[in-house]
């Protein structure tokens, strides 16, 4: 095989995913999806998309960058009114956490997690959640696809989480600063 056939097919390899992608980059919602804006609260209380819930990507993650306790998470999903049954389509898709904050929902167990790139019509304020659980969050976690380390990895967190949603990585590494 010539020379350039064997870049092609090193190029072709290298862009392609490792595994399916765990979350989609929808531009239209299913009538059934949860929309979570992850925008800050106030901006997605004064307007959000019609029945979007407010979780801003900040309460998702530490101020170190490591993420919230599982069982914290998986709390503060109850309180949105989540069980995990449902798909959760995270808004808005350019936000830099948007794949992050998508891929720990789906690692948490989240049946289904999908960015929303579509048009917004912000029109209804969106709602932010309640102090106590709405429901019981009982998916359970994506255990096989956590990577326990023994040492803290030097990518970052977000770029982790990100590669995974992506489908880059069928794994994601968390270590003891995480």
């Amino acid at each position: 095989m010539p020379e350039w056939r064997h870049i092609l097919l090193a190029l072709a390899l290298a862009a392609t995913p490792l595994c399916a992608a765990p979350v989609e980059r929808v531009t239209a919602l299913t009538e059934n999806a949860r929309v979570i804006d992850i925008r800050a609260e106030a901006a997605c209380a004064q307007a959000s998309l019609p029945a979007a819930r407010c979780l801003p990507a900040g309460w998702l993650f530490a101020a170190e960058g490591g993420p919230i306790d599982f069982g914290a998470l998986r709390w503060l999903l109850g309180t949105l009114g989540l069980d995990g049954s449902e798909t959760v389509a995270i808004y808005p898709a350019e936000a830099p956490e948007a794949l992050a904050s998508a891929a720990l929902l789906y690692l948490a167990g989240q049946s289904a997690v999908v960015v929303y790139a579509g048009t917004a019509a912000l029109e209804d304020s969106g709602e932010t959640r309640s102090f106590s659980r709405e429901a019981v969050f009982t998916a359970p976690m994506r255990l096989g696809a956590l990577a326990l380390t023994a040492t803290t990895p030097e990518t970052p967190l977000m770029a982790r989480l990100t590669a995974y949603a992506r489908g880059l990585t069928d794994t994601v590494a968390f270590g003891p600063a995480d």
